[in-house]
């Protein structure tokens, strides 16, 4: 599932592609009406494994703890502290429940942790083989509330700009809130969105999506959520990774069911996983490539500036295509997505 790269500020490049366009078609062609999307836009790159790996956290994790990079970070716009693609309400006679976005997502893993442990647990007591349809189970679903849980922090230095901050928004993309809390006197209301409170209330909101979302629902959930928005990247850019990562996460589906049941209307939950990860990772690689690029620029229009010279240096065509080409190498390195 490897494809080309991102375009921005007019810039492409071509890679090769784990799927040939006339394969991508003829499989794609299996699907019903309801679950196919777009194919008019060209395909993305598929995430680094190093942001693939489980996210470990302890049962008494400290929410401060993995939150340490994300705060003191420079100045941006605010955002809706709840959001939901659902129809959830909070009734007339309740006042919401207020929590921080680190305990919830600190809260997300407590609850992931235990009932992964509960299915851990259930089937040594059975011991008896799963039965033959058990890999079209989704069985991610039976502990999984989260379609970012996966997702890693970079405690040093972010290596793809404001990560953290939008692997968080990522944690938040969730088909239940938890049933578990790190606080005996506190319980999420199934019914209703917490109110998010603290320093990163204002930066990330709730997405509650339905566990059995749509391709094309998802694809919306995507490209409508704030993820990089502060990096003002193009709506149409937007909308192709979106279209593409999911597609590309339908075709895996497909492949992996090895013929049971390959009209499947819905993604299991790991291939939503998927699909968030390769969106993010491919906006993550397209600001992090515009905005080096925007310093690198001012920093060689400054050395080339002669001393006491007080005209306005211009790059050159050129000059401005090989340190384009240059800073998107350095990126897709350290991104994992080298060609």
């Amino acid at each position: 599932m490897y494809g080309t790269p991102f375009r921005a500020n007019g810039q492409s490049s071509s890679a090769p592609s784990h799927f040939k366009d006339s394969a991508r078609n003829a499989i794609y062609q299996q699907l019903p009406p309801s679950v196919r999307v777009s194919t008019s836009a060209s395909s993305i790159r598929s995430a680094p494994s190093q942001y693939n790996q489980k996210y470990q956290a302890s049962y008494r994790s400290s929410s401060s703890s993995i939150f340490s990079a994300i705060t003191g970070k420079r100045s941006v716009r605010s955002a809706p502290s709840i959001y939901s693609s659902s129809t959830a309400t909070i009734p007339e006679d309740s006042e919401p429940i207020s929590t921080t976005v680190e305990q919830l997502v600190n809260d997300i893993v407590l609850h992931e942790n235990y009932f992964l442990d509960q299915k851990i647990q259930k089937q040594q007591q059975q011991q008896q083989p799963p039965p033959p349809y058990y890999d079209d189970l989704d069985d991610a679903e039976l502990y999984k509330i989260s379609l970012g849980s996966d997702l890693q922090y970079q405690n040093i230095t972010e290596s793809l700009i404001d990560w953290n901050l939008n692997v968080t928004r990522c944690k938040l993309i969730l088909i239940q809130l938890p049933m578990i809390t790190s606080s005996p006197d506190f319980q999420y209301n199934q019914n209703s969105l917490p109110q998010l409170i603290g320093d990163l209330a204002s930066l990330c909101h709730i997405v509650l999506i339905q566990p059995h979302i749509t391709d094309k629902e998802l694809i919306y959930t995507l490209f409508s959520s704030d993820l990089y928005k502060e990096h003002n990247l193009d709506y149409n850019f937007k909308k192709s990774v979106a279209e593409i990562s999911v597609k590309q996460s339908r075709l895996l589906q497909i492949n992996s069911s090895k013929g049971i049941n390959q009209q499947q209307t819905f993604l299991k939950f790991k291939f939503k996983e998927i699909a968030v990860r390769n969106y993010l990772i491919n906006l993550a690689a397209a600001a992090t490539t515009a905005h080096e690029y925007k310093l690198k620029s001012d920093l060689l229009k400054k050395e080339l500036k002669q001393p006491g010279e007080n005209k306005k240096i211009k790059l050159s065509k050129d000059e401005k295509k090989r340190l384009w080409e240059s800073v998107r190498s350095d990126v897709f390195k350290r991104a994992g997505l080298e060609e």
